[in-house]
């Protein structure tokens, strides 16, 4: 009978439990542990490995890197546009206060000039504003804040600092209506100040400049001429500039030159305006002071 011989099966073959290595992996870390603490000589090694270790740190930065970045470059961008929309507002307001002195520095440039020709001339005047101007080539015309409530009456001159304005035609309780010089119904009695001549002035109506009539074509009148008010008609004060000479046409088949004047007053460019009491109201209200000091 012949015997067989079989290996015996590994499968059941025991070697060292888990355990047993685990507690031999923990002891064998140990003693390094100590070892290294004693002895320092994995420092070495440490800085060796620490080399071929940190490219793989910096590859696995890398995404919270991208994050970090992306997320301050968006906040950056934010805060630089809501940053510089407050800037625009600034600049805006810093803007809109700077024009809003220069219009006081204007207004009361203005005033003073005011201030000025009301005490350098011995009539009686009062200053009011300029509520409203009107555009209208048919009637050339400005609203003035003042009118019955400061006696105001129909025929009174208006001036400002460079000259004459106009007339008052409409009195209201608290407004008052001024006819300017260049309207068509305007006329003024006028005196050149270089010759003394005579004249009277027209308005134009359309392009805010006035006319000279019946003058003839040889009259002694040049461009530059300054003209000012006469005071033969007992309404205007003399000496108050009313306009100067822009252009003279002489037609030798027309009787009389056509000469356009420009109006000193720069009408549209001022603010407030004076209201002058006429020569005759000032008269007539002397009047009766006399009489009363003869009884």
């Amino acid at each position: 009978m012949i015997k067989s011989y079989q290996r015996p099966s590994k499968l059941f073959n025991k070697g060292p439990s888990l355990l047993s290595k685990l507690l031999l992996l923990i002891f064998i870390s140990i003693v390094l542990m100590g070892a290294d603490y004693r002895f320092h000589y994995l420092k070495n090694i440490k800085q060796i490995t620490n080399v071929f270790t940190k490219p793989f740190h910096t590859l696995l930065n890398t995404p919270s890197d991208i994050y970090n970045f992306t997320a301050e470059y968006f906040s950056k961008q934010s805060r630089l546009i809501h940053e510089n929309e407050t800037l625009k507002l600034n600049i805006d307001s810093l803007q809109a206060d700077l024009q809003r002195l220069d219009f006081i520095d204007q207004e009361n440039n203005q005033l003073k000039n005011l201030l000025e020709v009301k005490n350098a001339h011995k009539f009686k005047t009062e200053a009011v504003s300029i509520i409203y101007s009107r555009f209208d080539p048919f009637n050339q015309k400005i609203i003035i804040d003042g009118g019955q409530n400061k006696d105001f009456q129909a025929g009174q001159p208006v001036i400002n600092a460079l000259g004459l304005v106009g007339q008052i035609s409409s009195v209201f309780p608290e407004t008052s209506e001024v006819t300017l010089i260049v309207d068509k119904k305007m006329s003024v009695p006028i005196q050149i100040q270089r010759n003394g001549l005579r004249a009277i002035t027209n308005g134009n109506g359309q392009n805010e400049t006035i006319s000279l009539s019946y003058l003839p074509n040889s009259v002694d009148v040049i461009i530059g001429d300054v003209l000012k008010t006469s005071g033969i008609d007992t309404i205007y004060p003399e000496g108050i500039a009313v306009a100067e000479v822009l252009e003279i046409n002489s037609n030798p088949t027309l009787p009389f030159a056509k000469i356009i004047c420009k109006p000193i007053s720069a009408i549209r460019n001022h603010t407030h305006v004076l209201v002058v009491t006429p020569i005759n109201k000032i008269a007539n209200n002397e009047v009766p002071i006399k009489n009363d000091q003869k009884k």
